[in-house]
């Protein structure tokens, strides 16, 4: 995989890269990619992380803390990180994993021959694929549409407008473009997938995901704020792949230094009936 980049997007306002962080990115670099690492809201990169960096060949850019993970990608690319980069990988550091190995998702993903590729599809609004991790090949990557997206103005958007502009921008410029999209999973597949309203799947589905390593990772979000109030996420140990070489110890460790956000979505008690309902479902199917 000749100049494959990968560009990083990193909440660190101490500049610590966490254990689980690490792990992530160096499973990176162990699948070819040279990476890029925007540490967002930090103005002075500590010598541990410069270290870490220098060991793994990754290289470490700061930047204050605004427009998200779309404005870090977009400083990043300013700066000419992706460069002719024959692929260009988007990711983000609202996981923990991988608990199997990547260069089998890799493997399985390059099959598909798509032009952009992610690991979830969701299909709320209009099918899109969530921008934690979206790979793209070069053409498509510098598609007219494709980097009108990544330059717009994030740095005042909310949350909620950049799922609008960036994440769902990503699929409308997609369809301008006329390229081939393709996921690990989508929440077409699967069991009540047509019968009840979706659902973000990396919550309802994250159980059967985890079991047949269709998707490898479980949101950081889903373990530390739980905002379905989903009973089995007590249970999340158990899920986890006994052979990987992912430490739980990294997840305890970031869970106790960083308990629920204060202001964690407020979801109502018919939002977190139905994600027990799914939840349930699809953590016992095969």
């Amino acid at each position: 995989m000749p100049d494959a980049i990968c560009l990083f997007a990193s909440y660190a306002p101490t500049g610590d890269i966490p254990a689980h962080t690490a792990y992530y990115l160096s499973e990176l670099t162990r699948c070819g990619f040279t990476i890029h690492l925007a540490l967002s809201g930090c103005e002075n990169i500590p010598d541990d992380t410069l270290d870490f960096c220098q060991r793994t060949g990754i290289t470490p850019w700061s930047r204050p803390n605004s427009g998200h993970d779309f404005g870090a990608w977009k400083d990043l690319i300013l700066r000419g990180c992706a460069g002719q980069a024959s692929r260009i990988l988007l990711a983000n550091d609202s996981v923990f994993g991988p608990f199997s190995p990547l260069p089998t998702l890799f493997a399985r993903m390059e099959q598909k021959e798509a032009d952009v590729w992610g690991i979830a599809e969701s299909l709320d609004v209009l099918p899109h694929l969530q921008s934690w991790f979206i790979c793209f090949e070069q053409h498509s990557f510098h598609a007219p549409a494709i980097q009108r997206v990544f330059l717009q103005d994030f740095t005042q958007m909310t949350r909620e407008e950049l799922i609008w502009h960036g994440e769902l921008g990503l699929a409308v410029a997609c369809r301008t473009e006329k390229l081939q999209t393709a996921a690990a999973w989508s929440d077409g597949q699967g069991i009540l997938s047509r019968s009840i309203k979706k659902t973000n799947i990396m919550h309802s589905h994250w159980r059967r995901l985890l079991r047949t390593e269709a998707i490898p990772f479980i949101k950081t979000e889903l373990l530390r704020d739980n905002p379905f109030r989903l009973m089995s996420v007590r249970h999340w140990k158990d899920a986890l792949a006994e052979q990987s070489t992912f430490q739980t110890q990294w997840i305890e460790d970031y869970l106790k230094q960083n308990p629920p956000r204060p202001n964690r979505p407020q979801i109502n008690l018919k939002g977190r009936l139905l994600y027990n309902l799914v939840e349930q479902i699809t953590g016992r199917a095969p």
